[in-house]
């Protein structure tokens, strides 16, 4: 859904003209610079917001499932609450909710709205952003994505809002990195925006060498060594190596393993933030790019996840994991770290940086009576950017040729869109700042990314349980 976007500074002081909907931190609408009082009812406010990031029109029998168990009369609750987002947003002129047939689409193209504003600035790259849109993007933060809202017994829609939330927060994340690397150094908001990273993305290891480095500019020794233990902790309770931080403090403070410190110095001298690589980064940037394909979710119908390990999903994760590896076109993450990941309920945002991936593949697969239908996302991790997403739905005749099949999409599908992204950021980069694989995707991407490459893959069935 396209949305004109106005000014994010004027629709953050409530200042702007029409209609401004902010969906992080509480619902809230504000129309021509007064807030709207909006009725009590949880769902009617779920449905707003689901139906605002909705890409395309949604029908009335997956809005009922969404949010209501069994009620007596789900179509007519839907309607009761329909009737009162038209009160609240229809004008004499203008109408906002649409009914097209049997489905349900809201019109908010005149309007601005917070998540969207930031989503459209993920898919269109936050590295491409300059300062001031940074800083902009950064303000509508407020709080948590749709802030308090849960629903009781609407599992359907209390999952969608954690993946949300979480989408959200890497998003955040994402843009306090860049506005991090651009802002001037020594300016004021910058030890704000360094401890507001590390909240978001404790595991990332780039997060705390920030801080520590921000830190050490202003000469806070102590304020750095009590973070580097208590960050050490919590890498050391989830089995997370923090060798790599610890190297890069090393660095900062200008020591080498094995030399014994005579003082401690009082001030450590300013360290460019760009500078700030972790040991891990900084191998893996002079050879390919790295890639997880966290396990596929297995889902009962629409939303409903569940059942034991080792069915068709992992199947599926299995024989993709296998096939990508075997290109050897970029490094692709074992299939034991990425399962126990998953065993430990780590999100896969927070799994792509554990592991310290560029990229991270997630998916679901539902079988419903008649098809199968696997659903798949690649993210790009420091970006938080959706690179490619697919539905793929078959009749499910034979299976296992449906699943081969699929996956053989998939693979194809990831390897050459990671190409094309790794291929424009190295034409983006002067000739003498590119490492080997840079140069080589960069002059030779054209023919890797070949319809060549993408004929059929010899099918792996080891990967099926």
């Amino acid at each position: 859904m396209g949305t004109h976007v106005e000014s994010t500074r004027s629709s953050l002081d409530g200042g702007a003209a029409g209609l401004c909907v902010r969906l992080l931190g509480p619902l809230t609408v504000i129309r021509d610079g007064a807030t709207v009082q909006l009725p009590a009812s949880r769902k009617l406010r779920a449905l707003f917001a689901y139906l605002a990031l909705a890409p395309h029109a949604v029908g009335r029998s997956r809005l009922c499932e969404l949010l209501w168990d069994v009620p007596n009369d789900p179509r007519g609750e839907l309607r009761w609450c329909l009737s009162k987002l038209r009160g609240i947003l229809d004008e004499p002129d203008r109408r906002r909710i649409e009914t097209p047939g049997d489905t349900i689409a809201l019109d908010l193209n005149d309007s601005f709205v917070d998540a969207i504003d930031i989503a459209s600035a993920a898919a269109t790259g936050i590295e491409t952003l300059d300062l001031e849109r940074l800083q902009a993007l950064s303000k509508l933060f407020v709080g948590d994505f749709l802030d308090g809202l849960e629903i009781d017994r609407s599992p359907h829609f209390n999952s969608w809002v954690t993946a949300q939330r979480r989408r959200f927060r890497s998003c955040h994340a994402a843009i306090l990195e860049h506005l991090v690397n651009n802002l001037p150094a020594g300016a004021d908001e910058t030890s704000a925006h360094l401890e507001k990273w590390v909240e978001l993305a404790p595991f990332d290891g780039r997060a705390h060498a920030a801080l520590l480095a921000g830190l050490a500019r202003r000469g806070q020794i102590g304020a750095c060594e009590e973070h580097l233990a208590s960050a050490a902790e919590l890498f050391a309770s989830e089995d997370l190596d923090f060798g790599p931080v610890r190297e890069v403090w090393r660095t900062i403070r200008g020591e080498r393993p094995g030399v014994t410190r005579l003082a401690r110095p009082t001030l450590v001298p300013a360290v460019p933030q760009s500078a700030i690589v972790l040991p891990d980064a900084s191998i893996a940037a002079s050879c390919k790019a790295s890639l997880a394909v966290m396990p596929f979710v297995e889902e009962a119908g629409i939303g409903v996840r569940g059942g034991p390990r080792g069915g068709l999903a992992d199947g599926l994760t299995h024989d993709i994991i296998t096939r990508l590896a075997k290109l050897r076109d970029f490094f692709v993450i074992a299939r034991g770290s990425v399962f126990a990941l998953a065993e430990k309920n780590i999100a896969p945002e927070d799994a792509g940086q554990r592991l310290n991936v560029d990229y991270v593949a997630t998916g679901t697969v539902r079988s419903q009576t008649g098809r199968v239908v696997v659903s798949v996302e690649l993210v790009e991790v420091r970006t938080a950017r959706i690179v490619w997403a697919e539905t793929f739905e078959r009749k499910p005749d034979d299976i296992f040729a449906v699943l081969d099949e699929i996956g053989n999409n998939i693979v194809s599908s990831i390897s050459a869109e990671i190409e094309t992204v790794e291929r424009n950021r190295a034409m983006l980069k002067a000739p003498n700042s590119l490492n080997a694989w840079e140069a080589f995707i960069g002059v030779f991407g054209t023919c890797i990314a070949s319809p060549a490459r993408k004929t059929s893959w010899p099918g792996i069935s080891s990967g099926w349980p």
